[in-house]
């Protein structure tokens, strides 16, 4: 029998706010205390014990054929998802664990890793059921971002964003520009270079030729060894050389009028992909799935070239169990099947995810491939030598954090209502009061 409390405990998240700590840190101390303990009774999948129900929350749905095939081969098995836009989708899965809840797995972006990684006693350290065994399969940086510091595996790398360059080829001719991949590369070895083309670009047509300044900045800042933290975890985002670059790259873009100013993913970037409003776009691997949905008539108007630079990384995620969930063991099976190098080669060729085992770099089924969409560009040749020289940087708990408000900068200069200095001034300020708060 449920015996009513004359005093309501407030809870962690709500006894933290009293303390006059930001909501974000009090998730994280709830998370933190809520680590070693069992997800709340209601938790998704744990309803029955014949048929297990997995559900995973996250920011890209997963492969319905691959999940059907999963299904018919264990029939005791659903697997269902909820998915929610990008940013949405980490804050409701830290929200749920600072109150006990969650999924039975987790899809988290390695733009995220950091935070979550830092509270890996809310997760299941998928070290019990023998997955350190997959290490060696995996592309090494790429792995090292599921693992905490103490060693823990907090979650199973999806996919990796190797980086190049889409543009229209019958829109690159009429400004009197070459279309051929090899030719189209060779225009742009650096950043600064790639900013000239597109003058010339903007000059002869009149058009945009990228969808927004912030698209420069995080390409170009994703190439370093070092980006917003040091490998002892200390902030470096006001003192790194190629922070700076890059911001100077992307407000140069702006100022050079080469920018639609159209958010990644909104409407306005849908119609502008669709009606050939901007020329190129920078493309990791997983976005070519999305041109192709978002602008299915202009399939074979677009070409892939090498990336300013060559090597770069955007995006990926993990896949991980929170703490207890209901049916640990079956979400593991789950996930590791899905994340083997058949199931990775099939989701390449699906839906352009790169995979993340270096084995299949060498395999004919990745080398040869080709998207017809995009003019039969060689795009396993063109990922594979994105990501092959990839020096990783360090992901910090706070990484994602930083990363909008210099998105948010540069956003604000694209719109025109502040200068590339002022918006700096105010990214340092800004950075300075999410790190305190």
């Amino acid at each position: 029998m449920k015996v009513p409390k004359l005093v309501r405990d407030p809870g962690p998240i709500q006894t933290a706010l009293d303390l006059g700590i930001s909501r974000r840190q009090a998730m994280s101390l709830a998370i933190t205390a809520l680590g070693g303990t069992a997800l709340a009774a209601c938790s998704p999948g744990s309803a029955s014990s014949s048929h297990v129900t997995l559900n995973m929350w996250g920011f890209a749905d997963l492969s319905k054929p691959l999940v059907r095939q999963y299904e018919r081969a264990h029939p005791g098995v659903t697997i269902q998802t909820k998915i929610s836009d990008y940013d949405a989708s980490h804050q409701t899965l830290l929200t749920a664990l600072a109150s006990g809840n969650g999924p039975n797995i987790a899809q988290i972006a390695i733009d995220y890793m950091g935070e979550f990684v830092a509270h890996a006693p809310a997760f299941t350290d998928l070290r019990k059921f023998g997955a350190s065994s997959l290490k060696s399969k995996y592309l090494a940086w790429r792995w090292n971002g599921g693992v905490a510091p103490d060693g823990s595996i907090v979650g199973i790398p999806t996919d990796v964003g190797g980086m190049a360059i889409a543009y229209r080829t019958d829109l690159f001719k009429k400004a009197g520009l070459p279309t051929d991949p090899a030719a189209v590369g060779a225009l742009w070895p650096t950043w600064e270079d790639y900013i000239n083309v597109g003058k010339k670009y903007v000059a002869a047509t009149g058009k945009k030729f990228i969808d927004s300044g912030k698209a420069v900045f995080r390409a170009e800042s994703n190439q370093g060894d070092l980006k917003y933290m040091n490998a002892g975890g200390k902030p470096i985002h006001d003192t790194n050389p190629r922070i700076r670059k890059s911001w100077h790259d992307g407000v140069a873009a702006i100022d050079a009028r080469l920018s639609a100013n159209v958010a990644t993913f909104t409407p306005q970037w849908d119609a502008a992909v669709a009606n050939g409003t901007v020329a190129t776009l920078i493309v990791p691997a997983w976005m070519l799935a999305q041109i192709e949905q978002q602008a299915p008539r202009t399939k074979g108007k677009w070409n892939i070239a090498v990336l300013p630079g060559k090597i770069g990384n955007d995006g990926g995620s993990f896949l991980a169990i929170p703490k207890n969930a209901p049916h640990a063991k079956e979400a593991y099976d789950f996930i590791k099947w899905l994340e083997a190098p058949t199931q990775q080669l099939a989701l390449f060729k699906e839906n352009n995810t790169f995979p993340t085992i270096p084995a299949l770099y060498t395999d004919p089924a990745v080398t040869h491939l080709t998207n017809p969409f995009f003019s039969n560009a060689p795009v396993g040749k063109i990922y594979v030598e994105s990501v092959q020289g990839m020096r990783p940087h360090p992901i910090g708990a706070k990484d994602r954090i930083i990363e909008n408000q210099f998105e948010n900068g540069l956003g604000r200069v694209d719109q025109g209502s502040q200068s590339g200095a002022s918006s700096w001034t105010q990214v340092m300020s800004d950075v300075k009061r999410e790190l305190q708060g």
